[in-house]
């Protein structure tokens, strides 16, 4: 009896400290796809004429799936060679932030120049990936972040 005691005694309190943390654990906030503001995409574009860029950059196309207007945007992603190493030719990670204005429940096609992140011309396409944007600032003064794509990627 009195050794069932002592083992009660020393083990009620790490049953309440587990149960705290798994109770506590279940009250964080959680992301669902629905709870993302934005559905994106890009591809890497280098052709000769165009007006956007002069050595190459990417094609986004952006729903803004919230119901404010965006103002500004961060966009993020990484640039591969085709054998999906780092590109050497600039630094693999790309941020940017761009000021757009997108209505709510609207889409969007914009092309974003790599030129200032470029150190040369690539000789072969690069691939984009892990885009995602990392805050979005609406016009009401409110703002969206996901600064490391977790939420983007869940």
């Amino acid at each position: 009896m009195k050794i069932a005691k002592n083992l009660y005694k020393n083990l009620y309190p790490l049953f309440f400290c587990l149960s705290l943390l798994i109770l506590s654990g279940t009250g964080c906030k959680t992301y669902s796809l629905e709870s993302i503001p934005y559905v994106m995409t890009g591809d890497f574009v280098m052709e000769e004429s165009s007006a956007d860029y002069s050595i190459c950059g990417v094609d986004l196309f952006l729903l803004n799936k919230s119901e404010k207007e965006i103002k500004s945007l961060t966009v993020v992603f990484f640039l591969f060679d085709k054998d999906g190493e780092p590109a050497f030719e600039c630094r693999s990670k790309i941020s940017a932030q761009i000021e757009k204005d997108i209505s709510a429940g609207e889409d969007c096609s914009f092309c974003m120049s790599l030129d200032n992140f470029m150190n040369s011309v690539p000789s072969d396409y690069l691939i984009v990936d892990y885009l995602y944007l990392s805050k979005i600032e609406y016009q009401d003064g409110s703002v969206w972040e996901d600064p490391y794509g977790l939420v983007a990627f869940r």
